[in-house]
């Protein structure tokens, strides 16, 4: 990944706040970046949160938002979509007073390692323990060092959850299912599968996306079989790398700043200002 520098260096000087989204199929918007950010922190969480939560996740955002700018390139059709598979942008929402003061009371502002842009994750839910880059994403060891993972978070409040899914809405030739091993946060890496013909082994993160990211909220479950369904028991909503933004609401509330709430989910990167 090129420096923050050099890659300021390399847009024009009016271009060096803009941002391109592709917000549907084939349509692409350049939107000024304090713009996208505010749109970002109105679609990602609810606008009567604590202002140092929203303020957070605004930099985070622009941050996130800021390292695609840098890998992408500058002759990228677009740096970033609109959904959740990179950050939540309602282009027709109108961001409330709270997403656009918490733009403004950041703008520009960063998270930074050595001189570039960290990757900042985040997700809905950590269900009080983070999960790491490396096994979340399978980046290269070492390179994520501010995303280590396996930190509790006794600020994440949310309450567990039960799913209940028919096996045959698994596979038709399931017959059970069990946690086979588990990243080093405790969320499952490999399930086991057992079939009329015998067993084999299923990613969780597979088995996640087939059903749902919404039907299978994490990755932070047991499961069982009972009467031809597995029950999946756990905790937390979304991947629970990085910021989990449930847990900065709580953090907020017992009256840490954004920078302190930054700290816990970052631990080692450096806010700095951009521009």
């Amino acid at each position: 990944m090129r420096t923050l520098a050099a890659a300021l260096l390399l847009c024009a000087p009016a271009a060096a706040e803009e941002i391109r989204i592709e917000v549907s199929r084939g349509v692409v918007q350049t939107l000024d970046l304090e713009e996208y950010v505010a749109g970002v922190v109105a679609s990602e969480v609810p606008a009567r949160w604590p202002d140092e939560a929203l303020k957070a996740q605004a930099v985070a955002a622009r941050t996130f938002a800021v390292a695609q700018k840098v890998a992408q390139g500058p002759g990228a059709r677009a740096h970033l979509g609109a959904s959740m598979l990179d950050q939540v942008y309602r282009a027709s929402a109108h961001p409330a007073a709270g997403a656009l003061a918490a733009a403004r009371a950041t703008a520009g502002e960063v998270l930074t390692w050595g001189a570039a842009p960290i990757a900042a994750y985040f997700s809905a839910s950590c269900g009080g323990v983070s999960e790491g880059a490396e096994a979340a994403f399978h980046v290269a060891p070492g390179s994520t060092p501010y995303l280590r993972g396996g930190d509790e978070d006794d600020a994440d409040e949310r309450k567990g959850w039960t799913v209940r899914i028919p096996l045959e809405q698994i596979d038709r030739s399931v017959r059970g299912i069990s946690v086979a091993a588990r990243t080093p946060s405790g969320r499952a890496r490999t399930l086991r599968l057992e079939t009329s013909s015998g067993s084999r082994a299923l990613a969780a993160v597979d088995l996640r996306q087939q059903l749902g990211y919404r039907r299978l909220p994490s990755l932070l479950f047991s499961v069982e079989v009972d009467s031809g369904a597995a029950v999946f028991r756990g905790r937390g909503s979304g991947h629970g790398v990085g910021l989990c933004q449930w847990g900065a609401r709580s953090r907020a509330k017992r009256g840490e700043t954004y920078r302190q709430i930054l700290a816990h989910y970052y631990p080692g990167a450096q806010i700095r200002r951009m521009y």
